[in-house]
């Protein structure tokens, strides 16, 4: 879909490290929460397990010749804090440094800007055994010095960082509704201080950053999810998943205005930011990072593109029903309203849509890909209008994601715009 004048915008794909790379227990990595949680199959039973994933670890160069074939300018991924520190903190592992080291390296040979992600939710499992991970306070500077090690050996290549990717789901799906390892609460306010540990550890990566002599090329954010709802019932909404303006004032007023705002805290029993908090958490992201799935609209009916029938039925029994709802006008809609409150570049972290095998009944299918033809079709008009029309300074789109890889649990679902036969 072409726009009637040149725009400048960058353009890729995005992945993570466990839905990638497999070789769980290979070049010096240790067990990810994941890894312990599915190492006994019948104990959490699952639509797969990530020991092989996509086989990332081994097919990284053949993975990544895509970008270049595909004219990317830009790839997300994000480092196995696992391979780096096995042991959640101490002597980096030089296999695991090496191995994104190369990675980089092959990025950017292909002609893609690097955008790094720091945490995509694979929990180092001795963090969890030595202080119960993101439960805990103590992640806040182990994470900070994590994020040092990547800061020295990556720094010198990668200026687009992105710290925790979704708090806001990581936290929920790993803890507060337990569907991902390590399956450890339901409570409400071990979930709100997950979140809450996130922002802390976010900023105060961005504090060390900042201070450093090599950073000033650098841009740190850190990307959430928020559901696009129209119309909006704002503050008077009942649950916060049910308005935009509330998911915006608890997972991004935090990093822009240091604090949560104020519609949310009335709604929620939010953990405080002290006052020095509050001002490490003021202007801690350099840019908005947006990962849109969601859209809602008037009540529109929110099938995925070319379908009639709601994929919730013809899902029964998978891992779950259909997700996302991905109708068009968010695109346009979400990062407009985000610039405008914050006034900052916007870089559209994640977007994509993925396709239920039950409607690919063959590989040739999958490779194809007519569902997913459709679904740009009605979402790059919306991505150019906000650039010619709205004025917004979108810088780059990345698309989730480059390859069909492992949802968590599940192999069911292809979000990949290059067909693997995982």
């Amino acid at each position: 879909m072409a726009a009637t004048a040149p725009v400048k915008l960058a353009w890729g794909f995005g992945g993570s490290a466990m839905q990638m790379e497999g070789a769980w227990n290979q070049g010096g990595k240790s067990p990810s929460v994941f890894d312990t949680a599915y190492i006994d199959h019948q104990t959490r039973p699952t639509y797969g397990t990530p020991f092989r994933s996509a086989d990332h670890y081994h097919r990284m160069k053949e993975d990544l010749g895509y970008l270049g074939q595909l004219g990317a300018t830009a790839y997300r991924f994000s480092v196995a804090w696992t391979r780096i520190l096995p042991n959640c903190t101490g002597t980096p592992n030089p296999e695991g440094i090496k191995f994104y080291s190369d990675m980089i390296d092959e990025v950017k040979r292909q002609g893609a800007e690097p955008y790094l992600t720091m945490f995509h939710w694979d929990l180092p499992q001795s963090c969890q055994d030595q202080f119960n991970g993101w439960q805990s306070d103590r992640i806040i500077e182990v994470f900070a010095d994590y994020a040092n090690i990547l800061f020295d050996n990556y720094g010198d290549r990668v200026n687009y960082w992105l710290t925790s990717n979704e708090p806001r789901a990581n936290c929920d799906f790993c803890m507060y509704r337990p569907k991902f390892p390590p399956f450890t609460t339901t409570s409400d306010a071990v979930y709100y201080q997950c979140i809450h540990n996130s922002f802390l550890a976010h900023a105060t990566v961005v504090r060390n950053a900042r201070a450093r002599s090599d950073s000033a090329n650098w841009k740190i954010s850190i990307p959430n999810v928020v559901d696009w709802i129209d119309p909006d019932p704002g503050a008077a909404a009942k649950e916060y998943y049910e308005s935009t303006l509330m998911q915006i004032e608890w997972f991004f007023d935090p990093c822009f205005r240091g604090d949560y705002g104020p519609n949310i805290k009335r709604l929620l029993p939010l953990p405080e930011f002290t006052p020095a908090q509050q001002e490490l958490m003021k202007n801690s992201c350099d840019y908005i990072g947006i990962n849109i799935y969601n859209s809602m609209t008037n009540d529109l009916p929110a099938d995925p593109p070319g379908e009639t029938t709601s994929y919730t039925s013809q899902e029964a029994g998978k891992p779950s029903a259909y997700w996302p709802h991905p109708r068009p006008e968010g695109v346009r809609a979400l990062p407009k309203m985000l610039y405008e409150r914050y006034e900052k570049e916007v870089v559209i972290t994640e977007l994509g849509y993925h396709v239920p095998r039950s409607v690919e009944e063959t590989f040739e299918q999958a490779v194809n890909d007519d569902l997913r033809v459709k679904y740009w079709e009605m979402n790059a008009p919306n991505v150019i209008a906000l650039i010619t029309e709205d004025n917004v300074p979108l810088t780059a789109v990345l698309a989730w994601c480059l390859i069909d890889n492992y949802e968590f649990e599940s192999y069911e679902f292809r979000w990949g715009h290059i067909a693997v036969d995982c």
